[in-house]
């Protein structure tokens, strides 16, 4: 089974074997599916330029000072046109530091810190930049609560959810692609990109999750949307012998009963055409049915 591609954005090297000086990786993109060329920076300046495996291990570096080829000339390019953008930002340095706490933490100095915060996360997922505040969070960040992810949360919610998906895989967010669920009736092809990518990995928890989490928010009226998670939720149980099917089905039963006035038999023959899927939710129904986790 084929490993998920890693993000190396805010890994520390040290020099020399020692644990005092070190460079952060702030700038990543992938070359393929097995290279990523890096920046590694001294503070808040490029310094090295290197070419990683996909695990991470070292194929080449270089000190920007001391050579320049065709690649690190390209990320440095790359790097300055997101760096000019950043500028154009209200996010000081001591803002940066106050995002790693969470807000009942965090100083607050700047009021319209959480806006400008969000307004990057935007942008970053807009462009499918590779994002400072996360490097900044991968390397320092202690806090699950942290002002940096409350807004990647709020931003995902507001942002185009086929660009966030993108952006939280190429960053390896990997826990917030959940989230996107609130957004499943304006990108209802969400449930197969979901399930797609991540059973293609062997991370059927994620989509779990995912599906979960979109019976809540899925057109309850829509049966191309409905019979859409509970395919991919049956997928995953004739995979892993699971019960992700009876669970799913149950969430959007209990919507049914308290957002229509179907009745639940009304309600499925309207809804479910697909004949595989009719003959796993009539066993369920003949079995008892227990409460949703």
């Amino acid at each position: 089974m084929p490993v998920l591609p890693q993000s190396f954005l805010g890994k520390k090297v040290y020099l020399d074997g020692g644990e005092k000086r070190y460079y952060v990786l702030k700038y990543e993109e992938s070359r393929g599916k097995r290279k990523i060329h890096a920046l590694l920076f001294d503070r808040e300046a490029p310094v090295i330029f290197a070419v990683l495996d996909h695990n991470g291990t070292f194929l080449d570096s270089f000190y920007l000072s001391n050579k320049t080829t065709a690649e690190s000339a390209k990320a440095m390019e790359e790097y300055k046109k997101i760096s000019e953008r950043k500028k154009q930002h209200k996010v000081t340095q001591d803002d940066l530091k106050d995002a790693l706490k969470p807000e009942d933490e965090a100083k607050m100095k700047n009021e319209n810190i959480l806006k400008h915060l969000v307004d990057e996360h935007l942008e970053d997922i807009k462009h499918l930049w590779p994002s400072r505040l996360i490097a900044l969070q991968n390397a320092d960040g202690k806090s699950d609560d942290s002002l940096i992810l409350t807004t990647l949360k709020e931003a995902i919610e507001q942002a185009n959810a086929l660009k966030a998906f993108k952006f939280l895989l190429k960053h390896r967010m990997d826990s917030f692609i959940p989230l996107l669920a609130k957004n499943i009736q304006d990108y209802p092809q969400l449930t197969e990109d979901v399930a797609d990518y991540y059973l293609s990995y062997d991370r059927a928890r994620i989509v779990e999750q995912f599906l979960y989490k979109a019976a809540a928010y899925a057109d309850i009226e829509d049966p191309d949307q409905i019979e859409k998670l509970l395919e991919q939720a049956q997928k995953i149980d004739h995979v892993y012998y699971s019960s992700v099917f009876r669970h799913t089905l149950i969430r959007l039963l209990k919507r049914v009963k308290a957002e229509t006035d179907s009745s639940t038999k009304d309600w499925l023959n309207k809804t479910i055409n697909n004949p595989s899927l009719r003959k796993d939710i009539v066993q369920i129904l003949k079995n008892k049915v227990v409460p949703a986790k």
